[in-house]
């Protein structure tokens, strides 16, 4: 695949265009990654602020007591939705969840470690740990590609 890149200052806003031979999974996932990049959530920070915040560089959700709190590099925020509405919308996207309290961004993962009692350890790109819960392995393996999906294969 090749990638050309070109300033242009006269557009009033960002263009992709994806030319291909045949449509497969190499150019899905590149349509997948183009458009998450401009999914948008709204965080409320502890002062009440509210703050656009970009899917993609959010490295998880996690539910805590009622709330659902979005956890990104420049801090975590509080959102209005549910973990279940997050899983749902963000299913096709890099997210899967790991445990019935979280959602992870796939791509915020730097390495996979196993666990006792079957379980994964996550080391996060910001150096946090998570725990794949050992119903959610499978779900998680198949995400990232070591396993044949069953839902799906």
């Amino acid at each position: 695949m090749k990638l050309f890149l070109r300033e242009d200052k006269e557009l009033r806003e960002t263009e992709v265009e994806i030319r291909y031979r045949i449509r497969d999974e190499e150019v899905d996932a590149v349509i997948s990654a183009v458009n998450s990049s401009s999914d948008v959530i709204i965080g409320i920070k502890d002062n009440g602020d509210s703050e656009r915040l970009y899917v993609a560089k959010i490295l998880y959700f996690e539910a805590v007591d009622r709330y659902v709190f979005a956890y990104a590099k420049a801090g975590v925020y509080r959102v209005r939705k549910t973990l279940y509405d997050i899983e749902d919308s963000l299913k096709n996207r890099s997210f899967v969840r790991i445990s019935r309290s979280t959602v992870v961004n796939i791509s915020a993962v730097q390495t996979i470690s196993p666990e006792d009692s079957r379980r994964v350890r996550l080391c996060l790109k910001n150096g946090e740990y998570l725990i794949v819960a050992r119903s959610y392995v499978n779900d998680f393996k198949a995400a990232i590609g070591m396993k044949e999906d069953r839902k799906n294969g």
